[in-house]
C-alpha cells in the first residue's frame, strides 16, 4: 500500500495462465469492498479483481483457461494500460460465489 502520489493507493499482482505476473494499482475500494486493505493491514493479502469473462479456450496443454477483462466495473489495468487477461478457470470466481 502507498499515500503516494494520493493516499490508499494499492498494487495487485495478478498472475496469469503463463504465469507472468501483472501489476494492478487502483484505490483498495477497488479490490475490498470490506475494508481490509488498510495502511497497518499485513501484506500481501489475496483479493478478488472484478473482472468480466470475454473468452473461453484452452491452452495446448489441455488446460482450460479464459480471457478476462478488467475494464468493468472499476477501469483497472495493468501498469502498461491492458486490461484483458488469459487465467487459468480457477482463477476466476461468480460475483454470487464471493459474497
Amino acid at each position: 500500500m502507498s499515500d503516494e502520489p494520493f493516499p490508499g493507493w494499492v498494487e495487485v499482482l495478478l498472475t496469469d495462465a503463463h504465469g507472468a505476473e501483472w501489476s494492478l494499482f487502483d484505490k483498495p475500494t477497488a479490490f475490498d469492498d470490506e475494508g481490509r486493505l488498510r495502511g497497518n493491514t499485513a501484506y500481501p493479502v489475496d483479493v478478488d479483481v472484478a473482472c468480466e469473462v470475454v473468452g473461453r479456450g484452452q491452452l495446448a496443454d489441455g488446460t482450460e483457461v479464459l480471457t478476462v477483462s478488467t475494464r468493468l466495473p472499476f477501469g483497472i489495468e495493468a501498469a502498461d494500460g491492458r486490461t484483458e487477461f488469459l487465467v487459468d478457470v480457477d482463477q476466476v470466481r461468480d460475483v454470487d460465489q464471493v459474497r
